[in-house]
């Protein structure tokens, strides 16, 4: 294992495992009508943007599964989600994205996360997807989309090349 390898392992499991905790306690706090951000799917763009594909659908993948597992959601909805969004995050260098087009790039993609996991989701529930659509994925994309500005402050440093 490369040092490249044990870093990716040591921020998955340090900014990983807090960001399910941060989702399980404080997110409660911070819901709005019943909306709320996702912790751990900005952790994962930063895992798969500096990691590479393979890293961050792994990370997606592991991160997503012990989230299930703690929340009452059925195992592997958001492992799912997860998984796909972790390697479309590690597609980032390949395009080149920079300033505005990172944001937009991640924008799309926790849209598509809430996306995917909401299309799922609507099995297991009464309303149709397009009151989820609306209820549901565009709020919380928006205040997913808030946290990573904050993130990127704050914690991106850790995420970058020259680490």
């Amino acid at each position: 294992m490369n040092s490249d390898s044990k870093y990716a392992v040591i921020l998955t499991a340090v900014f990983g495992i807090s960001a399910v905790i941060l989702q399980l306690t404080l997110t409660p706090l911070i819901e709005i009508n019943g909306w709320h951000p996702d912790f751990v799917i900005v952790i994962i763009l930063f895992l798969g943007k500096r990691f590479e594909s393979i890293s961050g659908s792994l990370a997606g993948f592991f991160l997503g599964i012990i989230q299930d597992s703690l929340s009452p959601l059925p195992l592997g909805i958001s492992a799912l989600s997860k998984s796909i969004i972790g390697y479309a995050a590690g597609k980032t260098e390949r395009f080149r994205f920079e300033g505005i087009l990172y944001y937009l790039w991640f924008l799309f993609l926790i849209f598509l996360n809430e996306l995917i996991f909401y299309f799922f989701f609507q099995f297991k529930t009464t309303l149709s997807f397009d009151t989820l659509l609306f209820s549901r994925v565009f709020p919380n994309t928006l205040y997913t989309t808030l946290i990573l500005f904050f993130a990127v402050n704050f914690i991106g440093k850790y995420f970058n090349e020259d680490n």
